[in-house]
């Protein structure tokens, strides 16, 4: 009798088990592979772009984050505006000081000074970044990027950017190294394997 009462109890207890690892968490954020990036809450000098990213995120090149709808803004890392939800912030938020404004790698060969000498003239371009990001001297210039508050039409780009002095400080944008995890969840009967950690148990 109490041997039966325990196979009874285990297979009870195997039920629930089974059952709650079938329903969907409610308390677990979803992962959908997505790559994540932010914009500093601090300003930095131009010399200290390139170490201002939380560990497991670098300084931003400009053609990493040029998509932003392939994308997923960390509002838990980055700065965020009154209506930015949970996209980064743009523009529109003026009243923001030193503005959502950042440091962005150009792309291009080492260079702090505009050919044309005068800084202004690069506005829109992504050349300048203070002697690849060694320099914050107030006669070297880097590249900022920011996102318009504009709507744009076509294939034209959300952002834009301007030329800004070394040793005036910008905030950084940030991109993770990696994507969280699979952007295709696994399918029954195969074992999930999120990049950067061990796999889970088997999913009914």
């Amino acid at each position: 009798m109490a041997g039966g009462m325990r196979r009874a109890w285990w297979w009870v207890s195997a039920l629930v088990m089974w059952t709650a690892a079938c329903m969907p968490s409610l308390t677990r954020p979803a992962v959908d592979g997505r790559r994540r990036f932010y914009l500093t809450k601090g300003s930095f000098q131009g010399n200290r772009a390139l170490t201002a990213c939380a560990p497991g995120y670098h300084m931003a090149s400009r053609f990493e984050i040029l998509d932003v709808s392939v994308l997923a803004y960390d509002t838990s890392k980055g700065l965020t505006t009154d209506d930015s939800g949970s996209g980064p912030p743009s523009t529109a938020a003026s009243y923001e000081s030193p503005g959502p404004f950042g440091w962005i790698r150009t792309g291009g060969a080492s260079q702090f000074t505009n050919p044309s000498g005068a800084p202004g003239s690069t506005a829109g371009s992504a050349s300048l970044n203070c002697a690849t990001w060694s320099s914050n001297s107030p006669q070297a210039y880097g590249t900022v990027a920011y996102l318009t508050d504009r709507f744009t039409a076509g294939n034209d780009s959300a952002w834009s950017g301007r030329p800004e002095r070394c040793d005036v400080t910008s905030r950084v944008w940030c991109v993770q190294n990696a994507a969280t995890g699979d952007a295709v969840p696994p399918g029954p009967g195969r074992r999930r394997r999120w990049r950067g950690g061990p796999e889970s148990e088997l999913r009914p």
